[in-house]
């Protein structure tokens, strides 16, 4: 298949690079990105020589990591020799290195480092779309800013399964209340969970475990923990679950919720260890795991990181268990896929967070470690049951002692 445009990026800034490819794909702009474009055994260097040579246009996802890459200044050097536009989508607000500014001192600068991100990449993909016609870019739009996600700027919540996690339960998270009154003090737990509407944000539409995630939430099939603290403390858990039974089916694998009964084919590509190191341990993982990257029609890619359980069979490839997660001060959202060689599958979504709570007069502020607060409202109904609300829905948590 040929390619429209060729994603340069720092293996560090994975989960943007990601995320602009799915962004991208979903407007017809085909990508060739690393490492899913890469055929397994194929040589790194020469697969992304001839990659560059077949394209129409370069995206450099530019940081502070890409600043430092000596790889990605070869990849820009090589665009720029074939004569390719070059489209540096700047990330961090970082100058580049005289080397680097000697290649990607152009006009199609794009500065996407106020959030949110989807908008920018809205505008980028109108951008290329006006490149691959000849046509001028359009002028960038005003850009509104939102509060973050957690305290987390939303252009670093990743591509992989881990962002898709916190961004999922985002709008439930807000649920989570509490505070310093001693009638609140103690360990409690979920026992209903009401959601007004879609729990899934447009962005989240981007990934390719949308399907796992819409089942795990389905109906509000959530639970969770929550412990608070004489001082306002808190700490909390929250989770939610799907399973089912997945088969090989030609060169994909066919996912079958037994919450939803809907299935869902992903194309896999497994990624060796040796190709690893550098993105393992930043999505939750050990040196030495491998990892594989799932790709569905319609919600891009995902990539997870683990270690095969070693079966044979039409499951080989992706038996095992896996996972990513992303970790902001002493909160951290997680998402594990665990897949049996006898043909079954388990997925769980989780969110461990930590800060201050306070509530009074029946409002409640929650201020995360590291994070923005956020705000709603309580009611007790007796000592043991309270209700905690805002616009995304309710909470009712029953005393655990």
């Amino acid at each position: 298949m040929s390619h429209d445009v060729f994603i340069s990026y720092s293996s560090k800034d994975k989960p943007i690079a990601d995320a602009t490819c799915a962004v991208l794909e979903q407007k017809g702009i085909r990508c060739w990105i690393a490492p899913r474009d890469i055929l397994p055994g194929a040589d790194w260097g020469e697969s992304i020589i001839n990659a560059i040579g077949s394209v129409r246009a370069f995206v450099l996802v530019f940081s502070r990591n890409a600043n430092e890459s000596v790889q990605i200044k070869r990849e820009v050097e090589r665009a720029v020799n074939r004569g390719l536009p070059v489209i540096p989508m700047r990330v961090e607000d970082v100058a580049p290195t005289k080397s680097l500014e000697f290649f990607i001192s152009t006009p199609h600068w794009l500065d996407a480092y106020s959030p949110p991100l989807e908008r920018h990449l809205e505008y980028l993909a109108t951008v290329i779309e006006q490149i691959l016609e000849g046509k001028p870019a359009p002028p960038p739009r005003p850009v509104p800013v939102p509060p973050k996600i957690y305290g987390i700027d939303r252009r670093y919540v990743f591509a992989g399964a881990g962002a898709l996690v916190l961004l999922v339960i985002a709008g439930l998270w807000f649920l989570m209340g509490g505070g310093s009154p001693p009638s609140l003090t103690g360990k409690w737990k979920t026992d209903s969970v009401t959601l007004n509407g879609d729990p899934l944000p447009p962005a989240v539409t981007a990934f390719s475990t949308t399907p796992f995630a819409e089942a795990a939430m389905q109906n509000g099939r959530l639970s969770g923990d929550w412990e608070q603290q004489k001082l306002g403390g808190y700490a909390a858990t929250m989770r939610a679950e799907d399973h089912g039974s997945v088969r090989a089916v030609g060169g994909d694998f066919v996912f079958v919720s037994d919450v939803t009964h809907r299935p869902t084919s992903f194309s896999v590509i497994a990624v060796p260890p040796a190709q690893t190191s550098s993105f393992a341990v930043q999505l939750g993982g050990e040196q030495g795991d491998g990892a594989i990257a799932l790709t569905t029609p319609g919600y891009g890619q995902a990539t997870l990181v683990g270690r095969s359980s070693g079966a044979s069979g039409a499951l080989a490839m992706i038996a095992g268990h896996w996972s990513a997660r992303l970790s902001q001060g002493s909160s951290w959202a997680a998402s594990i896929l665990d897949v049996d060689a006898g043909g079954t599958y388990r997925y769980t979504l989780e969110l461990h967070e930590a800060g201050i709570l306070q509530a009074a007069d029946g409002k409640w502020t929650r201020t995360p470690n590291g994070g923005a607060p956020v705000s709603g409202t309580y009611e007790f109904d007796g000592s043991d049951t309270v209700t905690f609300a805002d616009q995304t829905g309710t909470t009712v948590w029953k005393r655990a002692e």
